[in-house]
């Protein structure tokens, strides 16, 4: 079952992901770049409020997992009660972005060719349709519970490329902002109603109107306040530099900044997939105090985070010019962005290798960590873009988020061996980081080396693409773990042995 979903989270991930670039560089052609700066706040938006799915999401995984072990019949009540706290917070998000539409629409955001009147319009467009979308989360952490991978892929990947079709559509009709907007507030419902249809056939009764199980809720909040807090820490440090570029330079600036953020944010989820079906076995194993099966699957997953995240990171350091002067249409922009895209891909790549050690302290009923790391990394990171970016640009917000995931990856390293790993660290260290790293590293700095830099651009993209599946095949033949699931290669002693 663990590779099967693994794979209906792969197919899931690629259209998510491939719904997402359509959407940033169809949006930014056609929209043009302040229009579509009002689209990237849209997406700057779409992540603050995704703490749902981290923070309150992963705690009903988490549970629904939990609830199959040891009592199975109980799962609809479970499932009523986190949607009565999905339905609180959609509704006070919706209302918190009405009610500050003006002030953002006034203060925040610089337009210098948009009405402020259109500008507030938009963001109340914006807040209903982030707020019907997010009471998605609660039938997809649902299903994950149950480790229905499959069909919540189906369904994301359908509805995905809904949201792709009707959002192009309308910006080619009416290449604006609230044409975008009505078009994602549309697909908000189709989507959200497709999963609460799939949820209703696979629990019965988690419709069934009856009196919240306070004691379940009480037992669950304590642990999901303070995942919810984290996660919020956590969105915001990832954010902040979005939120502090809109706020500080014209929006024309940003919707290139956001443009380029996207393609990292794009990078990121490549992990997705294998987390997501990793952490309710996470949960399963830690449960039934499975402790080597939890080494060799987190040992497992920690190898083929770090292959994706640096092969994907790798080829937007190297070659994100090329990547740039493709999706903007602007040699200027590809000439201008490149170093920030260079930055912020390490930034987010090392944001994604805190997932495999952030996934087992959820596992182990352990979110204060994260909390802790955002809280620390978010007072010293914060700080320094308010203060600097006026003066530096757009650099400067990319570099200092380096810093703090830097910071991140190293507390989340450092909590991640305490308990049930304890004494794993250094082999950990050797066996999933260091030989990825330079696996990949070697891989692209020998043909960067041999690339001219006057070669046209789809020659250099086409070069970009050969690196990657070289950087590709290099860290997945250095992972001892990953070889092991290779056509005839001899499975290693550590990962019979649990690590």
């Amino acid at each position: 079952m663990m590779a099967r979903n693994v794979l209906a989270n792969l197919v899931g991930m690629a259209v998510s992901i491939a719904v997402q670039a359509g959407l940033a560089f169809g949006g930014y052609r056609l929209a043009g770049a302040e229009q579509y700066g009002l689209i990237g706040f849209f997406t700057v938006m779409m992540t603050a409020a995704a703490i749902f799915d981290a923070g309150l999401g992963q705690t009903a995984t988490r549970a629904v997992a939990r609830q199959q072990v040891e009592d199975a019949a109980g799962t609809g009540s479970l499932v009523f009660s986190f949607l009565l706290i999905y339905l609180a917070l959609a509704l006070a998000l919706i209302l918190a972005v009405w009610a500050g539409s003006g002030l953002l629409a006034t203060h925040w955001l610089k337009p210098q060719n948009i009405e402020t009147s259109y500008v507030a319009s938009s963001l109340v467009l914006m807040g209903v349709a982030i707020g019907i979308q997010r009471l998605r989360g609660v039938f997809q952490a649902t299903l994950e519970g149950l480790e229905r991978q499959v069909t919540c892929n189906l369904l994301l990947a359908s509805t995905g490329m809904l949201r792709l079709v009707l959002g192009l559509g309308a910006l080619a009709v009416e290449p604006s902002a609230h044409a975008f907007f009505w078009s994602q507030i549309a697909a908000s419902v189709v989507e959200t109603g497709s999963f609460a249809l799939a949820v209703g056939r696979v629990v019965p009764g988690a419709f069934r109107p009856r009196r919240p199980e306070m004691a379940t809720i009480g037992q669950t909040m304590a642990f999901a306040g303070t995942n919810m807090a984290s996660a919020a820490t956590g969105t915001f440090v990832q954010i902040a530099d979005s939120l502090v570029v809109s706020a500080m330079l014209p929006l024309s600036v940003f919707g290139t900044y956001s443009l380029v953020s996207t393609m990292c944010s794009a990078m990121v989820r490549l992990t997705t997939p294998l987390i997501t079906a990793a952490f309710p076995r996470m949960s399963a194993h830690v449960r039934g105090e499975r402790v080597q099966e939890l080494r060799v699957l987190f040992f497992t997953a920690s190898q083929a985070t770090f292959v994706l995240m640096l092969t994907a990171a790798g080829a937007l350091v190297f070659f994100g010019g090329a990547f740039i002067e493709l999706v903007s249409g602007r040699p200027d922009a590809a000439r201008d962005f490149a170093p920030v895209l260079a930055a912020l891909a390490v930034a987010y790549a090392l944001s994604g290798l805190c997932r495999p050690s952030h996934a087992l302290q959820m596992a182990e009923g352990d979110p204060a960590t994260a909390l802790k790391s955002n809280l620390v990394t978010g007072a010293l990171y914060l700080p320094a873009i308010l203060l600097l970016t006026p003066r530096y640009g757009v650099i400067l917000p990319a570099l200092c988020l380096i810093g703090a995931n830097g910071l991140a990856f190293a507390i989340f390293t450092a909590t991640a061996f305490r308990n049930r790993l304890k004494g794993l660290a250094g082999r950990w260290l050797r066996g999933s980081v260091l030989p990825q790293l330079l696996a990949v590293a070697a891989a692209y700095a020998l043909v960067r080396a041999v690339t001219p830099e006057s070669l046209p651009l789809l020659t250099r993209l086409a070069v970009a693409v050969g690196a990657s599946g070289l950087a590709l095949a290099a860290a997945v033949l250095a992972s001892d773990h990953l070889r092991a699931h290779l056509p005839g290669l001899r499975r290693p002693d550590g990962a019979r042995a649990g690590a």
